[in-house]
């Protein structure tokens, strides 16, 4: 008898357990046919709610380039994604999003005043940081539209440039001016003619100050932002 349910115990021990690291590796390797890959788990985490279910990210690369892969895995299965209903969403999008803002809290928390571009100081409402691009078609839209969301948020705008010098150039320009002058509406004044796509701009700009936006820029998508405009509640980014 108490080898039955010693028997059991282990039956059971075992399908509450996800694959290992190992059989995981062991999996995609056989699956990707790409000469010379190299797969290796960076990451792995329970998940709040599923006993038993684990979320993994693969690091895979073939020497030249690489790629990352989220995966979940429970018992001797994996999902390439799950999504919760009670939740509201995919559990991959959440879990990548709370990954991503811890590592980005770690560089906003050490971000120089001068790289960040203040709108709006009222303590009933919440802030929200924008990683943004004066040339980014999509950021003009957000731009177009910065009263409405000050009514109901602070901003705080990080310039992250993904085009052309211009829009490089463009970033340092609107950083040197914006701290010239104290109001709102100065500011937004400064940020609508530089991200006005009919503009003729002729500026001089430095490569140091080029460079130091180019920094700025490769610091922030290292972290894992991929695009703009990127915009994050400040609070998740001060925890």
């Amino acid at each position: 008898m108490k080898k039955h349910i010693l028997w059991l115990v282990a039956l059971l021990s075992s399908t509450l357990f996800a694959a290992t690291d190992a059989q995981i590796v062991e999996h995609f390797k056989s699956t990707i046919q790409v000469p010379n890959i190299t797969i290796e788990v960076v990451s792995r985490k329970s998940v709040d709610g599923i006993d038993g279910m684990d979320f993994v990210t693969l690091n895979l690369t073939d020497g030249t380039r690489s790629q990352k892969l989220s995966i979940f895995t429970k018992d001797d299965l994996i999902f390439p994604d799950v999504i919760s209903i009670k939740q509201g969403g995919s559990i991959k999008e959440m879990m990548e999003m709370a990954e991503l803002q811890k590592k980005l809290s770690a560089i906003y928390k050490k971000e120089e005043k001068k790289n960040i571009i203040s709108l709006g100081n009222d303590p009933k409402k919440d802030t929200l940081v924008v990683f943004t691009d004066p040339e980014c078609p999509y950021c003009r839209q957000e731009l177009a539209q910065i009263e409405q969301r000050l009514t109901t948020n602070n901003l705080k705008l990080i310039f992250t440039p993904v085009h052309e010098r211009s829009s490089l150039e463009k970033a340092a320009v609107i950083y040197t001016e914006t701290a010239k002058v104290k109001t709102d509406a100065e500011k937004i004044k400064i940020l609508k003619k530089y991200y006005d796509e009919n503009i003729k701009f002729d500026q001089k700009v430095s490569d140091a100050e080029v460079a130091h936006i180019d920094e700025l820029k490769n610091k922030y998508f290292g972290a894992g932002i991929k695009g703009v405009p990127f915009i994050v509640k400040e609070k998740e980014l001060l925890k």
